[in-house]
């Protein structure tokens, strides 16, 4: 038996509308964000309508690199103000959807996270990869062999790893790179930072070069004072309705066996796990 009931949890998402005048949209993920979620948020979004704000209630450790950029431009097709409510974690992917909002808001537990989308491994297709690990590989290996002694010896030992790297599966890393610094710096450039283009640059460039750990935490203080992003504090009566709607959207997915939801006061659609 559920411990937190539908009613409750509809009562929380309601709540969190009053209070910030606002259509709210939740997106609970725990697998990875693909094109997958398009056509379930589209038809939540035309259940809402035409509306003055949506806020997102975002919850996900990131996916591929295409997804996010195709979900701003949706949501906003909707309102004419998008924010999004990060109640605990928005990496990767998902820090790309936040960025593209006109302002993020965040409790103290909510963590953005670098921009270092996930990619396919060619082999084993379950297995997504960061694909900032492959460029750093390679550095690795261009590292070692500046530092070598004997660099015959030492490319000797690398090969085995180099062997592995297939030009093609590299080229189509390199490309994921890129087109998630494109993609950054647009949703900045046309939202947040829409006044402020070299801003929109110098924040993209940190948060797709500046962090080695794809799991690095950007709280809401860091997000704010040393990025710059437009971050609303949630505290008080909002975050306590923000983190105990966290909790029913974990108690209800736990309990139903879902690995993502989408939801508005209209209705909740539950969608298998995409892989």
């Amino acid at each position: 038996m559920l411990k937190i009931t539908n009613k409750k949890r509809l009562n929380l998402l309601k709540g969190i509308e009053k209070m910030r005048n606002s259509r709210l949209l939740s997106y609970i993920s725990f697998s990875p964000m693909d094109d997958y979620v398009l056509v379930p948020l589209y038809k939540q979004l035309c259940s809402i309508g035409k509306t003055e704000r949506i806020d997102l209630f975002l919850n996900s450790y990131g996916g591929a690199v295409d997804t996010p950029y195709k979900i701003v431009n949706l949501i906003r097709e909707f309102c004419d103000n998008f924010s999004v409510i990060i109640p605990f974690v928005a990496k990767s992917a998902a820090t790309m959807v936040a960025i593209g909002a006109d302002e993020i808001v965040m409790g103290p537990i909510s963590e953005l996270g670098p921009i270092d989308p996930l990619v396919r491994h060619p082999l084993f297709t379950d297995l997504w990869v960061p694909v900032q690990s492959i460029r750093l590989c390679i550095d690795f290996m261009e590292e070692k062999l500046a530092q070598s002694k004997d660099t015959k010896i030492t490319a000797s030992v690398l090969y085995p790893i180099s062997n592995k790297l297939d030009p093609w599966i590299l080229g189509d890393y390199e490309k994921s790179i890129k087109a998630s610094y494109q993609y950054a710096e647009a949703l900045l450039e046309n939202n947040m930072f829409k006044d402020n283009k070299d801003r929109a640059k110098t924040v993209t460039k940190t948060m797709t070069e500046k962090y080695f750990s794809h799991g690095y935490c950007i709280n809401r203080k860091e997000a704010l004072n040393d990025l710059g992003l437009k971050i609303v504090y949630a505290d008080g009566d909002m975050w306590h309705l923000i983190w105990a709607l966290y909790l029913a959207y974990d108690d209800y997915m736990q309990g139903k066996n879902f690995m993502s939801v989408i939801e508005t006061v209209n209705g909740v659609l539950d969608l298998p796990n995409s892989e």
